[in-house]
């Protein structure tokens, strides 16, 4: 198994046990984000971390069956970058962060320097 499929497969699992738990069990979520939704946030909670459910479900489906993963490797660093750039906004607009917030940053900043990594090793042809 290459290292790009690993990485797939790790990301893709991670989004879907994520997102589950947010989705089953939303006040857990809440807390763990350190807030207190109302029932409209508990609908909210549940339809996005569905999704995220959804976008793990798609990134495993893809690296099980798709050849050549550097597309997909690119989209996952994407979207790794998505969350890195919000909160990177939420600290220049809301000041600083409580300490989960610099954990999640430094995660992400792993998570997309190992999908370089690991892009950067992959033989093209030309």
């Amino acid at each position: 198994m290459t290292g790009l499929k690993v990485f797939a497969l790790l990301n893709g699992g991670f989004y879907v046990f994520y997102g589950l738990y947010g989705a089953f069990v939303p006040r857990g979520m809440a807390k763990l984000m350190g807030w207190t939704p109302d029932l409209l946030g508990l609908h909210q909670i549940r339809a996005f971390l569905m999704a995220m459910s959804a976008l793990g479900l798609i990134m495993i489906a893809a690296a099980l069956r798709m050849t050549d993963l550097v597309p997909l490797t690119l989209a996952i660093m994407l979207l790794t970058m998505g969350f890195l750039a919000g909160r990177l906004l939420g600290l220049v607009f809301d000041g600083a962060g409580p300490q989960q917030t610099y954990l999640e940053i430094g995660i992400e900043i792993v998570v997309i320097a190992l999908g370089a990594f690991l892009l950067s090793r992959v033989k093209t042809g030309g």
